[in-house]
């Protein structure tokens, strides 16, 4: 690397990482005065600029730019091979972060598993935490993430956990007052209950229908959606997990069932991060297990 040193190019990181000194200090080793002497050195030794400063705010250049997303990955890449050389044992041993979609999939599917993982390898720390939007497993070191949808990017390590099929559902006297729902345009006059997804695409073989869901009940929570579909608020968006022991019993209706529609669930591991055997071992601990779980969850709710 010639005369360019580590210090410089983590330093650099971590300012471009953080927006300033003051915060990349703040979470560092280094003083904000060593940061700004790191980079400066590391600018003069590339002859280039890569940050710009002025007393309010700093930016990266167009350059520092591109050399902050190659710097990242090489240091992503020389910290895995770090780790997978500190390997030395047949002991399972360290941390994985992990994220997974909440609810009853992550709380009570997901999470037992990786308990039991924990139980049988006590020096592996795994970090779960729940949450709704898609993270990106590059930028915010994760090692394993549960995912729904399809998955653009072919360059991750992908093992499909389950197909989750998606109802539309409304209590007996719900229905009994507001009247048969035999089309997706029917779903446009009636209250409605929703989380996240603002806009329902129905989809039966090549016909497609939009609802945008603008009335009724907005609740982030699958379990909450559940009871206030029970208690006659509206038609709710549901998961089989969450509704199939009421529509079992009919306490729930299924409405428009050809337009229901199926989901893959995977788990996605970036290709660095599946070197590590603990990662590994917990990602094939979940994927073997978690079928079965699932559909003994269906039979028992």
């Amino acid at each position: 690397m010639n005369n360019i040193s580590w210090r410089g190019i983590r330093a650099f990181i971590l300012v471009a990482e953080h927006g300033s000194f003051t915060a990349a200090a703040g979470v560092s080793r280094y003083s904000k005065a060593n940061l700004s002497q790191l980079v400066s050195d590391l600018e003069l030794s590339l002859g280039v600029q890569l940050l710009v400063r002025t007393t309010r705010r700093l930016r990266l250049t167009e350059v520092g730019e591109g050399y902050f997303r190659q710097c990242k990955q090489a240091m992503l890449q020389l910290d895995a091979a770090s780790d997978w050389a500190r390997q030395s044992t047949r002991t399972l041993k360290g941390d994985i972060r992990m994220n997974s979609v909440g609810g009853l999939i992550g709380e009570d599917l997901v999470a037992p598993l990786i308990m039991e993982f924990q139980e049988e390898h006590p020096e592996v720390s795994v970090r779960l935490d729940f949450s709704s939007p898609r993270v990106d497993l590059i930028e915010q070191h994760y090692d394993l993430v549960v995912r729904m949808g399809d998955l653009p990017d072919s360059s991750l390590m992908v093992r499909g956990l389950h197909r989750i099929r998606t109802r539309y559902v409304a209590s007996p006297a719900f229905l009994a007052k507001h009247g048969p729902i035999v089309r997706p345009a029917d779903l446009e006059a009636v209250p409605l209950i929703y989380g996240s997804v603002e806009q329902w695409l129905l989809k039966r073989g090549h016909q497609r229908h939009v609802v945008q869901v603008n009335r009724g009940l907005n609740i982030a929570s699958g379990r909450v959606m559940l009871r206030a579909a029970r208690s006659g608020l509206g038609v709710a968006r549901l998961a089989d997990i969450y509704c199939q022991a009421d529509l079992a019993t009919g306490a729930l209706v299924e409405v428009l069932p050809d337009w229901s529609e199926e989901t893959q669930l995977s788990l996605v591991c970036p290709p660095l991060r599946h070197q590590l055997a603990r990662v590994r071992a917990l990602m094939s601990m979940i994927s073997d297990n978690f079928g079965s779980r699932y559909l003994s969850a269906l039979r028992g709710f």
